[in-house]
């Protein structure tokens, strides 16, 4: 008999989303045993839209991130499997089924799905961060054990997910890093987390550059803070060697370039051209997968909007070195 499963939400003023969230849910074959919502001190109806569709309610009197209301979310649950999602996920009808057939196998104590290559938004900048996050994790899909637990889509035995403690408080925000530093934690202490390609959800969340930019920053800062504090411990990237690569590399061709203008320094040109060209170079993989998908117009796009959002990645982690020697941790 396949175990039971409890679906966990946060929610912080969800009601633009929640509904399409919990009506898949509803809709799913075989159902979960309960889908609880974790209202993080909501100010609109975020509460009513959950019990209108028949969800487990906990209610939080003030806003304590999404690291916390999963932990709640989690310490109450009944089933034997926690399946995390967001707020703005559709998962298929299919997920609870998906994910009870992964764990049959004793050996694999969770597993992560991926963000489906179509979304509601057609605007480029929704579409490209939706298609960087599917291709970043899709490398994945032979692996027998990664370090990631993406909660957009994780799913884990309660029992395993309590014993590695939970997602860490100290993470106080929006979802940003606290479920990669759970993945983390849990690749160190040797479980056996998978990636299972046909789960796959759908995001509603819409982006523009300016948000792609802003959350790219503040993921690069919240992840060199937790590289730099859990330095000497077992460390799984799901960032591709390249990209990491990539960002030296465009600070290096910047530098270059002010130089060759500021010198008149045509040597100094070349080079940071040539620093350009690798910069492309190495992100060609990514660039052919969304040239494929989307076609050569929006890859061009993306080409044009790189050497910009590296930039500001490689700020974040800067930002982040600082904060560090200044004794920041989180």
């Amino acid at each position: 008999m396949a175990e039971t499963v409890s679906v966990v939400i946060p929610a912080y003023n969800a009601a633009q989303t929640l509904p399409q969230t919990l009506a898949a849910l509803n809709a799913a074959q075989p159902p979960p045993l309960e889908v609880i919502v974790v209202d993080d001190g909501s100010t609109d109806a975020t509460t009513r839209l959950a019990n209108d569709a028949r969800a487990r309610v906990i209610r939080l009197e003030k806003n304590v991130g999404a690291a916390a209301a999963k932990n709640r979310g989690a310490q109450t649950a009944r089933g034997a499997i926690l399946f995390f999602t967001d707020a703005d996920i559709v998962p298929p009808r299919n997920a609870i089924g998906l994910i009870q057939n992964a764990l049959r196998d004793a050996q694999t104590d969770g597993v992560v799905g991926l963000l489906d290559e179509n979304i509601p938004h057609a605007n480029w900048a929704s579409q490209f961060k939706n298609l960087w996050m599917n291709f970043t994790y899709a490398r994945f899909a032979d692996a027998p054990r990664i370090g990631l637990f993406y909660t957009s889509i994780a799913a884990m035995r309660r029992t395993k997910f309590l014993e590695l403690g939970g997602f860490d408080e100290n993470y106080r925000g929006a979802s940003i890093a606290e479920d990669t530093e759970f993945g983390q934690r849990a690749w160190g202490r040797g479980a056996r987390i998978r990636l299972e390609p046909p789960l796959r959800v759908t995001h509603l969340k819409r982006y523009s550059v300016a948000s792609v930019l802003r959350e790219d920053f503040k993921r690069a800062y919240a992840l060199t803070l937790m590289r730099l504090r859990k330095r000497g411990e077992p460390f799984f990237t799901s960032v591709p060697l390249f990209y990491q690569l990539a960002v030296p590399t465009i600070y290096l061709a910047w530098l270059c370039a002010l130089a060759a203008l500021l010198l008149q320094n045509s040597w100094l040109g070349l080079g940071a051209l040539a620093l350009f060209f690798i910069f492309f170079a190495l992100n060609m993989s990514l660039l052919q997968f969304l040239a494929r998908k989307r076609g050569a117009g929006f890859a061009l796009r993306a080409a044009l909007f790189l050497p910009l959002d590296v930039s500001i990645v490689g700020l974040g982690m800067l930002r982040a070195a600082f904060d560090f020697a200044r004794g920041v941790r989180y």
